[in-house]
């Protein structure tokens, strides 16, 4: 159930974590800890999301991902619901058990509202919102696990989580069919397919040049250090936008989404461990 999204839930909290682990100079065994702690968060996370967006997306699975456990008849909708409010308190207990309720809270609202309230026809105005908060909810609750947020801290995450969700309509591109048959409204449908493009692969442009600005160079870390990591992000971004551009089919989308969150996001904290450690 949760495939398609697991390594964009885990492998950047875990980036995080570790970065701030090398910065504060912990030993291995407390390393190795707060890495547990992060991967148990970062499946709650995923879970009650995907568990209560498969239970009410049925229809649209059957045309866009018909190897979900609903459509390929292993749940039934009505059990996805009881794992997710199964999930639920148990992510909540575990969120105020290691000191990172107020974020996880945040988080369970923005699924509730997004999943339970927000119909179709206002997915348009809900699924950017929700993005930015459910973006620095992970990224607060990886840093907060170890250490207590600081300025550092705030600068990264309200900067990636203003900016990246930005990006993530290009997800919207794979999944034009099952949108129109439950009367989704994404950018994809209102705009069309090319303007989403452009629009993304403006953004993979503009990317590079704002994690310098905002992220890297602040960080008074050595030159040939930011050197490498504007050099890397660039690369990682650059290559995806110009895929988004010249590979334009739904197979070749999903690949470029993927490149886009487990690639060009996991390459910006990336960037933090190299600077900080």
């Amino acid at each position: 159930m949760v495939a398609d999204n697991l390594p964009g839930a885990v492998v950047p909290p875990l980036v995080i974590a570790l970065a701030v682990c090398l910065r504060d100079d912990l030993p291995l065994s407390r390393i190795l800890w707060h890495e547990a702690e992060i991967v148990i968060l970062s499946f709650c996370y995923i879970y009650v999301f995907d568990s209560s967006n498969q239970a009410r997306s049925g229809d649209e699975d059957r045309l866009n991902k018909p190897y979900r456990p609903i459509p390929a008849g292993l749940l039934t909708p009505l059990g996805a619901w009881r794992r997710f409010w199964c999930v639920m308190p148990l992510y909540t207990l575990l969120g105020w058990r290691l000191g990172v309720v107020e974020w996880v809270l945040l988080f369970q609202a923005g699924v509730i509202l997004m999943n339970m309230v927000c119909t179709p026809r206002l997915y348009l105005w809900c699924k950017t919102p929700f993005n930015m908060a459910a973006g620095v909810a992970q990224l607060a609750v990886s840093w907060q696990v170890v250490s207590p947020l600081d300025g550092t801290a705030w600068r990264w995450f309200l900067t990636i989580g203003a900016t990246y969700p930005l990006a993530i309509i290009f997800e919207d591109l794979r999944d034009v069919e099952g949108d129109r048959a439950v009367g989704r409204r994404t950018p994809a449908l209102v705009l069309g397919a090319w303007p989403v493009r452009v629009w993304f692969a403006v953004l993979m442009g503009i990317f590079p040049v704002l994690g310098h600005l905002l992220l890297f160079a602040p960080t008074g870390a050595p030159f040939w250090r930011i050197v490498l990591v504007d050099s890397l992000y660039a690369a990682m971004c650059w290559a995806t936008g110009a895929r988004a551009l010249l590979f334009r089919h739904a197979a070749a989308d999903r690949i470029t989404y993927q490149m886009f969150i487990t690639g060009c996001y996991p390459t910006v904290l990336i960037s933090g461990l190299i600077l900080w450690s």
